[in-house]
């Protein structure tokens, strides 16, 4: 299952990134009160400050406790686009060389998050593909926008 789902990820990013570049050249594009910069910000934050370490420590053996994490209200005004894209590649694919790394039993460790409750490093791994789908939807509803 880790291998697939690992795969999904890469994936999941790859489409990302291909439909945040489709719509890129319509500066207004907008997905309610985010620009595409905003979400290319959001995912790359939300990698490396949530779902990376988190991961780690699950894998390791702490049976870490997590709150929900968000970064909605965060000004990513600073952050170009290209950036942001080129951090959160940066970010998914040291966890994935992490995950594959890992032995079954690592996999297998748990963390307890606060809406999700008990989730293996496989299933926090499935919180990041779901929150990866989420935002894909937004941008292929803009992308079907800026073709019309």
């Amino acid at each position: 299952m880790t291998d697939t789902l690992l795969e999904e990820l890469k994936a999941s990013q790859q489409l990302m990134v291909a439909m945040t570049q489709l719509v890129a050249d319509d500066h207004p594009a907008r997905v309610g009160a985010w620009t595409l910069r905003d979400i290319a910000a959001h995912l790359a934050t939300t990698e490396k400050e949530c779902f990376e370490p988190r991961i780690r420590a699950m894998a390791a053996g702490e049976r870490p406790e997590f709150e929900f994490y968000s970064n909605d209200d965060r000004d990513f005004e600073g952050i170009s686009l290209e950036k942001a894209l080129t951090e959160w590649a940066g970010t998914r694919n040291r966890l994935i060389d992490f995950v594959r790394a890992l032995s079954e039993e690592e996999r297998h460790r748990v963390g307890v998050h606060a809406k999700f409750g008990e989730l293996t490093v496989d299933g926090y791994l499935q919180v990041a593909l779901d929150h990866d789908r989420d935002h894909l939807k937004s941008l292929e509803r803009l992308a079907a926008e800026a073709s019309r």
